[in-house]
């Protein structure tokens, strides 16, 4: 019985410390720049949304700010619609908000994105606003 204890211990802790995620280690928005094209929803957009975006009393799952969760790709495409458009970043709202537009609340509101991020999620849009990995 002991053995079987050790062992399953064992096992825990192999697929515990093996499924951590520890690729993404990006602590401030200044560490994230987009390349021109291929942009990546899991490499760049979601990176940003986890530092700027999904914090307390934002838009994290348990507080919708807006009726909008930005923790994953499901909640930036399907939950609200309009939230972003394919190929079509003059009606997606999620630009109308980074760029500031009147008649939108400027997001994030503690930091404007850089010039390099609003492209960045423009292209993203503009090249299909999937969540595959180029």
């Amino acid at each position: 019985m002991k053995r079987f204890f050790v062992s399953a211990l064992i096992l825990f802790s192999i697929y515990f410390f093996s499924c951590k995620d520890t690729s993404n280690t990006v602590s401030s928005i200044d560490d994230i720049v987009f390349p021109e094209k291929n942009i990546s929803y899991n490499r760049h957009i979601q990176p940003l949304f986890n530092v700027a975006c999904n914090n307390d009393a934002c838009h994290d799952s348990k507080t919708k700010a807006g009726d909008l969760d930005l923790t994953d790709y499901y909640g930036i495409r399907y939950a609200k619609p309009g939230i972003v458009v394919p190929n079509d970043t003059a009606a997606s709202r999620l630009i109308w908000s980074i760029e500031g537009r009147i008649g939108s609340y400027p997001m994030p509101p503690k930091r404007a994105l850089t010039l390099n991020q609003i492209h960045g999620f423009k292209q993203w849009i503009m090249e299909g606003a999937t969540d595959t990995i180029p």
